[in-house]
């Protein structure tokens, strides 16, 4: 999903087919509008898009693919408004999909009959059914629209339409889907991905499609666009997902105080690092410090601290008094201070740190930051769940997701578990991944939409448990710290690969990139 492409003035809900059928009806009951002119105006935007973004002047020819259901109706829509824009340059083609019996809904109907009526008229216009037996050739430099199926598919696609999806994904042609690649459900898993269209482009109504922002489809949406109709949301709706938009991390973040000093900003405890992997503590560390926090005390292996003033003058050190890991925190040499505390980067599972995590459990009722080795520890200790405080913050790659909760049929059913695991636990869940899903105690769900694939390298992870340590001692609330700092943390890597490649990030890149994302926030621009 192309998170740049999510602008709209809706809020940003992700909602259901069957919830997006009630928007449907509202609209159509209280603009009031047709559902045949509601169609009208979806495929004219759609229409638009396309002529706006790909040059139809120098593509010769157009092929829609039409289902019998309103995802063809929305298609036959498309081929004319298109035809109308772009008469004497390129030929459109409508390839009617249909199986015998099949039922045709009304306003598809009905925009067959305009489109044939252009038929007569028009050499530009042109309409034929799809025969399996004798598949159309398609050359390379044409346009293909895919209006087969939308979000009402409800069961995987065979039969004709199957051999339509074939013939389409055989061809080099540039394939835009409307509203859904054709084949995809919208709100669950498919079980097989043998028929699904494959395209480049995908303009979907009004909202983005739960489906989009899971791993699976990722092959078959290319750059999803949402095309804004109008579309209205009933007053009583409610939605358990969001995606965290521009507006949502604006809104979140405070204004700046010229009166605050260090103490404002909050003192955070990190406990991390060994001899082993001392760089995984100084990120975290420079990202808390990058990400406004007043003061951060690193508390780590004593070798490891050895290296921590060299390169991060500002952190605090609490050097452990073992050499190799972390074995014991003596609380009262600590700052009174403190605000919060973040455990798990580069630590290691020896047996005194395990005890610490429980010591920190039993000593520590505010809110936590558990990443990491800690997450491990807590996978192996699942007795020890019910003594995270509420709303502590835990940020599981799936890997560690997995060893928390058990494994997972698909990304569909590791959500609901992500869902069931926070809400019996009473704790916020950070699952990382290239659309990072935020699961909330109260069973609410916010899937990121910044990120990068250079953000997948080691380090990365440990820099966001720096920026939520930063964000909750600030004062943020634990909610807050998770949405903000999930999203700030994608932010940097966007606004590094608008630069670079992104293959060339490594994780110490993204704290010198806070500042730039700050700025981008307040200054209420899109990456």
């Amino acid at each position: 999903m192309d998170k740049r492409e999510i602008q709209s003035d809706q809020p940003p809900c992700i909602l259901s087919a069957a919830a997006i059928r009630q928007c449907e009806q509202y609209t159509m009951l209280h603009e009031p509008i047709s559902s045949t002119d509601l169609m009208e105006r979806a495929g004219t935007a759609c229409a638009r898009h396309i002529l706006a973004t790909f040059p139809v002047t120098h593509i010769p020819d157009i092929y829609i693919f039409c289902g019998p259901g309103n995802n063809g109706g929305d298609g036959l829509v498309i081929a004319r408004q298109i035809l109308y824009a772009s008469v004497q340059i390129c030929n459109i083609h409508v390839i009617l999909c249909q199986e015998e019996n099949a039922r045709t809904t009304d306003d598809m109907r009905i925009n067959l009959q305009r489109w044939e009526d252009l038929v007569k008229s028009n050499a530009q216009a042109h309409v034929s059914r799809f025969n399996p037996n004798e598949p159309q050739e398609i050359p390379d430099d044409a346009l293909i629209v895919d209006a087969l199926f939308g979000i009402g598919l409800n069961k995987p696609v065979g039969g004709i339409y199957a051999d339509a999806i074939r013939t389409i994904n055989a061809s080099h042609a540039h394939t835009i889907a409307i509203d859904i690649p054709s084949g995809l459900f919208a709100d669950r898993a498919v079980p097989a991905f043998d028929n699904i269209v494959m395209a480049q482009t995908t303009l979907t109504m009004q909202f983005p499609k739960e489906t989009f922002f899971h791993p699976e489809a990722y092959p078959f949406c290319g750059n999803v666009e949402i095309i804004d109709i109008g579309m209205m949301v009933p007053p009583d709706l409610s939605w358990d997902k969001e995606y965290i938009s521009h507006d949502t991390a604006r809104m979140l973040f405070r204004p700046e105080n010229p009166f605050a000093h260090k103490g404002t900003f909050g003192h955070g405890l990190l406990v991390a690092g060994s001899a082993d992997m001392p760089g995984a503590a100084i990120l975290a560390a420079t990202a808390a410090l990058r990400g406004g926090i007043g003061k951060v005390t690193v508390h780590t292996a004593a070798l490891a601290a050895q290296t921590i003033p060299a390169v991060l003058p500002e952190a605090i050190l609490h050097r452990d008094s073992n050499d190799h890991h972390v074995s014991n925190i003596q609380w009262d040499t600590l700052q009174t201070d403190i605000r919060t505390v973040a455990m798990g980067p580069g630590l290691g599972r020896d047996a005194q740190t395990v005890s610490v995590l429980k010591d920190i459990l039993d000593s520590v009722h505010t809110p936590l930051i558990i990443d990491a080795d800690a997450l491990n520890i807590l996978a192996e200790n699942k007795t020890w769940l019910p003594f995270l405080p509420a709303n502590s913050i835990l940020t599981p790659h799936l890997k560690e997701f997995e060893r928390l909760a058990g494994a997972s049929s698909d990304s569909f059913d590791r959500a609901e578990k992500a869902r069931t695991f926070a809400q019996k636990h009473n704790i916020i869940l950070i699952l990382k991944g290239h659309h990072t899903l935020i699961s909330m105690p109260d069973g609410h769900q916010f899937y990121n939409t910044t990120g990068n694939e250079g953000m997948a390298t080691a380090g990365s992870g440990d820099v966001l448990t720096g920026l939520l340590l930063a964000l909750l001692a600030q004062g943020y609330s634990p909610a807050a710290t998770a949405l903000l700092g999930v999203y700030i943390h994608g932010l940097a890597g966007d606004i590094y690969a608008h630069d670079n490649h992104p293959a060339s990030l490594i994780a110490s890149d993204l704290p010198r990139y806070f500042g730039k994302a700050f700025l981008n926030i307040i200054q209420n621009t899109e990456s």
